[in-house]
């Protein structure tokens, strides 16, 4: 099964809400590495909020820009879908079958562990408060996390003015100005602008990669509360001091 999903991308739709899927080790009933589509939310059509499965959206970025260089490649947010995590039954025949894990080939790290908790950080070049986050709070919440089962996904929303583009060069301007790690992206299409308001940054994101749910949506500067949510996804004993 590939690591990356082979279905077409959802332009702006949600695929889901949590209570509508199949069985996600039902590989979909399709064949496909993805959550179940939900025929009862087709009238939900353009909405990306929380409580809803986010589509599957792919961007193209960095993985790890502090190694990657100046190569972008492209980056889609069910890479992360983790359908089995904490699945005590789950014996898949063959261990490279595993979808827990990173397949051969993938960017990042094959054979690591998938993450349970996925942050989507969303900033703008022109924003005071952004610009800070990634200096003074990110590096290190990552640093935390990812070892516990948490991935950061990136996107750099608007350049040095509201609604100015971001360019490749932009992005790996940020990335490189404070040092970012986690997979960084840029997306002119704007496929998650439902999830935040053009003058609000930051705008974060927390999703549970067993299904795919958004579980939190926050703007402005992530509060203890919405952390204490997304720790909630993570291995606790890791977390534990």
């Amino acid at each position: 099964m590939s690591y990356r999903a082979r279905a077409s991308l959802v332009a702006l739709a949600v695929a889901a809400s949590v209570g509508c899927n199949q069985d996600p080790g039902a590989d979909n009933g399709q064949g496909l590495d993805e959550p179940a589509p939900c025929p009862e939310c087709a009238a939900a059509s353009g909405i990306v909020k929380q409580g809803y499965v986010i589509p599957n959206f792919s961007f193209q970025g960095f993985v790890d820009a502090q190694v990657q260089g100046k190569t972008p490649e492209t980056i889609a947010l069910y890479d992360f879908y983790n359908p089995h995590a904490g699945d005590a039954s789950y014996q898949p025949a063959d261990p490279a079958d595993d979808d827990r894990l990173f397949p051969p080939g993938s960017p990042y790290g094959a054979g690591t562990r998938k993450p349970t908790g996925l942050l989507i950080d969303i900033a703008s070049v022109w924003c005071g408060p952004c610009n800070e986050e990634a200096k003074s709070v990110l590096n290190g919440l990552y640093a935390r996390y990812q070892p516990c089962g948490g991935q950061f996904v990136f996107q750099l929303a608007e350049g040095a003015a509201p609604g100015a583009p971001v360019t490749q060069q932009l992005l790996q301007s940020w990335v490189s100005t404070y040092h970012v790690s986690y997979p960084a992206t840029w997306d002119p299409a704007g496929q998650l602008r439902p999830l935040y308001s053009a003058d609000s940054y930051p705008d974060s994101a927390i999703v549970d990669t067993r299904t795919m749910e958004i579980v939190d949506v926050i703007s402005g500067l992530p509060d203890a509360t919405f952390w204490t949510t997304y720790e909630g996804l993570l291995d606790a004993k890791c977390l534990s001091p």
